[in-house]
């Protein structure tokens, strides 16, 4: 990597291009001309990093690899839709850590913090409790998932029930969102008990009209669905406890679909024709008709199938290579392994088509009785769960970052390269008619940035949020030899500032030198402009600590904002230009990195970058 010294610079002429940012060393690789033909949203996604709260990195890419690679997830459309049988929020992470809770949760008697045969969460998830029929989160959900190349979600419905209300909200999403021209994950059903009954349910509801066939997952032409046929051998835990099983999928509906075979991890067989959704087996097997493997952050103990048994498999931090549990579970040791297993296949030189990643939101789990203690199946506690979408906790976005690491690798080849577009913008030209030429254009969701007003997942309390201000659509930057130009385009009118706020329209810059940073960002430029069209560029002391680094220029013409920033003040030169930005705007807590995700509107969300100059 390129290092940077610091310099003491304030208010002086830089002998160097490097200035103010220190002396840089000159590129040890030869850049060549890029000749791939990309829409901007394909340029989004090859140019996304980022680098999680361990130090692990998610690096740039240049084009996805040779051959069929397919990656969805399984996701829980229930939270909320259970009402009956979840009188209040029961968190069982915060219960277990005290003596108390942990007395009570352990307890068959019901009391206000617990009660049996009602849902409770293993920990809080980022959004809080929340109800899937929130917009606000599924649009979150749909945005985060597209980010980080998922091409399918396998909705559960394998409990026979369907959920349609949440369904439709998540399809409607989906086709929201493909519409402006993103790669959203397409969508399938997974069923499992009373597969027959369930399947005419599913097909009633959504099969009988061409309505989402632009949204559903089908790589061979008919949208794909697991479910259990005649031929399922005991594939299936419900063909397994009987063998005379008879509501199978229906003839009178299977030619809709390509038809899988539903496949359980204790299944007296390994189907050939099935998409499993977890594997007790490690190495997992490879499934032949659809070269698919399961890869998941954490499994049922086959000998003790309850995750609050807290079998070794159960945790997130079991590591299937070395057989042990490490106490930094947060590191995700188990998902790792599991898709180590992908990769060692690869490099004996056989086929993995599809990945199916278990899970992204199940939060949930009944306490029942067994007759001898209280028992949760599927989830415990944060550490016993397996759950990638983000924690209100220390774990954060660990498992979410983690996730997009491991995608990026199989599904993509090593970023080239490329020899940089160099081009002087003039700010004063309200067309703005030079940016149309810039190759270096980054796509955000329009319509993310929405007010949150929906009930929790028990419609005992709202959530709120109305930070939301200027839903940034658009970004794009060049270089020239002295400056950085970038342009932000919002989806309506950019709001006045109106003087006082330091979050209004700001952009964070990183480079690759050691410097101190916030969260990989040595540089935040926008907190304090002014009348003159000047506005601040600041450095980080440490964190979320800044100084004063010099000035940037800026115009506001109408829904666009463009700055041009000295190349001098962020530590880099014209011709080693590699910076990581993010543009946002009203996060309500900028100094914590996980408000990203949740407020105002961020260009890419979270911790999430956009590559420029690699």
């Amino acid at each position: 990597m390129k290092k940077f010294i610091s310099v003491l610079c304030a208010g002086v002429m830089c002998m160097s291009l490097a200035g103010c940012g220190g002396t840089e060393k000159p590129e040890t690789f030869t850049r060549v001309e890029d000749t791939r033909t990309l829409s901007s949203e394909q340029y989004t996604a090859l140019n996304t990093v980022g680098t999680d709260a361990l130090g692990r990195v998610i690096e740039e890419a240049d084009r996805a690899r040779e051959g069929t690679r397919y990656v969805g997830i399984w996701y829980s459309l229930w939270e909320g839709q259970h009402t009956y049988m979840q009188s209040a929020i029961y968190d069982n992470q915060v219960l277990l850590s005290t003596e108390e809770g942990a007395a009570k949760l352990a307890s068959p008697d019901d009391c206000e913090e617990t009660r049996l045969n009602e849902f409770h969460f293993c920990s809080q998830p980022l959004y809080g409790y929340y109800n899937m029929r929130d917009p606000w989160v599924v649009a979150r959900h749909v945005e985060l998932l597209t980010a980080a190349g998922v091409d399918y979600l396998c909705f559960d419905t394998t409990n026979a029930i369907v959920y349609n209300e949440v369904a439709e909200l998540v399809l409607n999403t989906l086709q929201t969102y493909q519409n402006q021209g993103f790669k959203v994950p397409k969508a399938m059903f997974y069923v499992n008990s009373n597969t027959g009954t369930t399947a005419r349910k599913i097909y009633n509801a959504f099969y009988q009209t061409e309505k989402y066939d632009d949204i559903w997952f089908s790589p061979n032409g008919k949208p794909m669905i697991c479910g259990i046929t005649s031929d399922n051998r005991g594939a299936s835990d419900q063909v397994l406890a009987n063998p005379d099983y008879s509501d199978v999928f229906p003839d009178s509906i299977a030619e809709r679909f390509d038809l899988r075979e539903s496949q359980w991890p204790q299944g007296s067989i390994e189907h050939e024709n099935a998409l499993p959704w977890m594997s007790w087996k490690y190495p997992q097997s490879i499934h032949p008709n659809l070269k698919a493997i399961s890869v998941s952050v954490a499994q049922h103990d086959p000998f003790q199938i309850n995750f609050s048994a807290k079998g070794p498999t159960s945790s997130r931090g079991y590591d299937h290579t070395t057989k042990k549990i490490s106490k930094d579970y947060g590191a995700g040791q188990n998902f790792e392994s599991q898709w180590k297993t992908v990769f060692d296949y690869e490099a004996q030189g056989k086929t993995v088509e599809n990945v199916l990643l278990t899970s992204w939101n199940e939060w949930m789990a009944i306490k029942t009785f067994n007759g001898n203690e209280t028992v949760f199946c599927d989830v415990y506690n944060e550490e016993y769960s397996r759950d990638i979408e983000m924690m209100k906790s220390d774990l954060g976005d660990n498992f979410y970052l983690q996730m997009i690491r491991n995608i990026r690798k199989y599904k993509y080849e090593d970023a080239k390269h490329y020899k940089y577009q160099k081009m002087t913008i003039d700010l004063a030209d309200e067309t703005l008619a030079q940016w149309e030429n810039v190759k270096a254009h980054y796509r955000d969701f329009a319509g993310d940035a929405m007010e949150r007003n929906y009930k929790d997942a028990v419609n005992k309390g709202t959530y709120t949020d109305t930070s939301n201000r200027n839903d940034i659509t658009d970004v794009k930057v060049v270089h020239n030899s002295t400056d950085l130009f970038v342009y932000v385009k919002t989806a309506k009118e950019i709001t006045a500032y109106n003087g006082t706020d330091t979050n209004w329209m700001t952009l964070y810059l990183g480079n690759d030198s050691q410097d101190a940073d916030f969260q990989t960002y040595q540089y935040i430029v926008g907190r304090s402009p002014k009348s003159d069209g000047t506005t601040s560029v600041e450095k980080s002391t440490g964190g979320f600590n800044w100084k004063n680094a010099g000035n940037a220029e800026y115009k506001l013409y109408g829904d666009v904002i463009v700055y041009k920033i000295p190349l001098s003040l962020l530590g880099v030169s014209a011709d080693s230009c590699h910076l990581r930005l993010k543009v946002t705007d009203n996060v309500t807590h900028p100094d914590d990195i996980m408000d990203y995700y949740i407020s105002g509107d961020c260009a890419p969300i979270g911790r999430l970058s956009y590559s420029y100059g690699y």
